[in-house]
Parts: C-alpha cells; sequence; structure tokens
C-alpha cells in the first residue's frame, strides 16, 4: 500500500523498542518520604524519570504547573527539565532514572506523561524486580532481564508515543549525536562541519535532511536552543545577563540582547522580571 507524502506512519512500538539505546542508571524505593526534594538543573541531567507512587501524596512541580502525585498511575518525566516536588503526606514510590538518545528525539517524550495503572501489583513486581537488581554486578544475561523490565514499563509510553509518529520525527534518531554535541557545546563556537562530521552524510544532504527534519537550518536551530537555555538560567539561576550570554555562546552581551528579543519578544531582563517561561 503506498502512503502520500504526508501520510501518517504508524510506527510499531515494539519495532521500535526491540533497537532502543537504553542505559538504566539508578533505581530505587523511597519509602515514608517527607520534606523538600529539589531537582533546579536542566543541563547536565540525562535521565528519564519513571515514577511509580504507592502511597501518600506529593506534588509535582513541572514547568510552572502543579500536579498531584498519588497511587493509581505511573508517571514518566523527560530529561533535561527542571522540575520539583513536595511530599504532602508521608509518601512511598518507586523511581528509576535511565538514558536514551533516542527516545529524546521524540516530540511526545519532551513533556510529562501520566498513565493509569491497570494492574498495579504486576507493575509493583517489576518496578521492585529492576530496584534489586541495578545494585548488584550484573552478568550480561542479567543486564539483559533489569533492560526487558524497563522495557515493559516503557512499552505503554512508547505506544502512545508513536501512534501517529511522521516520517520526519522517526528520522531524528539519526541525528542524536548531533543534538547531544549541540547541547553539551552551547557556550562554545559550534560549527556545521563539526556537526556533520558526526553522521555520515555529505554536507548537501545533511543539511537538507536537518532542515526537512527540525524545520530549520542547523545554525538557527543552534540559536533556538541557546535562547531556550539562556531562558532557563534567567528563570532559574541568579547569574548576571552577561554570565549567561557567556554561558549560552555569546561573547558580546547586546549582540546577546538583540538575538533574544527577536526570538521571544522581550529583552532578557524583562523576561527575567515577569518571572516566565516558555
Amino acid at each position: 500500500m503506498r502512503c502520500g507524502s504526508n501520510a501518517k506512519i504508524y510506527l510499531p512500538w515494539h519495532t521500535f523498542l526491540g533497537g532502543l539505546d537504553l542505559e538504566v542508571v539508578t533505581a530505587g524505593f523511597g519509602e515514608n518520604v517527607s520534606g523538600w526534594h529539589m531537582h533546579p538543573s536542566f543541563s547536565g541531567d540525562n535521565f528519564f524519570r519513571l515514577y511509580l507512587p504507592v502511597k501518600g501524596l506529593f506534588r509535582l512541580l513541572y514547568e510552572e504547573n502543579s500536579y498531584a502525585v498519588e497511587p493509581g498511575s505511573v508517571y514518566l518525566l523527560p530529561s533535561q527539565t527542571p522540575f520539583s516536588y513536595e511530599p504532602v503526606t508521608p509518601s512511598d514510590h518507586f523511581w528509576i532514572h535511565f538514558v536514551s538518545r533516542q527516545l529524546r528525539t521524540l516530540p511526545a517524550m519532551k513533556q510529562l506523561i501520566r498513565l493509569p495503572v491497570k494492574n498495579g501489583k504486576k507493575i509493583q513486581n517489576a518496578f521492585r524486580a529492576v530496584v534489586r537488581g541495578v545494585p548488584q554486578v550484573r552478568t550480561i544475561p542479567e543486564d539483559l532481564e533489569i533492560r526487558n523490565r524497563v522495557f515493559s514499563l516503557l512499552a505503554p509510553f512508547l505506544e502512545q508515543a508513536l501512534q501517529n509518529i511522521t516520517p520526519d520525527a522517526a528520522a531524528k534518531g539519526r541525528f542524536a549525536e548531533v543534538l547531544d554535541y549541540i547541547d553539551g557545546h552551547l557556550g562554545e563556537q559550534i560549527e556545521s562541519e563539526a556537526l556533520r562530521a558526526l553522521t555520515s552524510l555529505s554536507r548537501a544532504d545533511f543539511s537538507a535532511l536537518f532542515r526537512r527534519t527540525f524545520g530549520v537550518p542547523p545554525k538557527q536551530y543552534v540559536s533556538l536552543r541557546r535562547i531556550t537555555q539562556a531562558k532557563r538560567l534567567l528563570w532559574r539561576s541568579k547569574l548576571s545577563v552577561k554570565e549567561i550570554a557567556e554561558r549560552c555562546g555569546y561573547e558580546n552581551k547586546y549582540f546577546f540582547y538583540r538575538i533574544f528579543k527577536k526570538y521571544t519578544g522581550r529583552t532578557p531582563s524583562e523576561y527575567r522580571n515577569r518571572g516566565m517561561m516558555d
């Protein structure tokens, strides 16, 4: 069956899952958690976070929105996103932190996802098995077993995320290393040739495919990422505008002012004073 150029592609989640790059970093169980737990950093933290609350209630603050987190659902938080949470009552919950460059390229994986738990005991057993297995020195079969358990927990999230994936969205996976490089070098000069060298594409193919996939040329994408980082620093830190400009790759503060206003409609100072984060 032929599909037109604008047709949606329904990519089976199990096909995507089979080739998924995934590394479980840490896992645990928090019992009778109370007090304030803050995760203010947005850079250098590439962890996706799976949470399964089993008792109590805590409030999650994410992108200026507040969510009540309680038993009955499992939550997936995207990587490189600041958040904090506050237990309202003493709370028990499982958590798994993992990294995956491929998942970061999926638009649907850049937001908080909450899914209802259909079989609470089965889900708890899967989390518990991962928590028990992660701290151990593992053989290859044991490591694969843990990965498979995490895959089973991720399956419903992927099924939802990949329902209406387009060819361009699927193509983003080939640029995962390029995107990582950009995010890791925002404070430095980033040359298009250095980005192209991370792929097997010719110069012409790299520029054309990148623009078709992300909607903008590589140079503009870098600018957008720098402005995104600047907005987060303005909102989350007490650094001066000059320091933020330098951290985002702008040696000239006034040029940074001009570029920031071009993309946001406000100066950095105006943005900070309004306390907004897009």
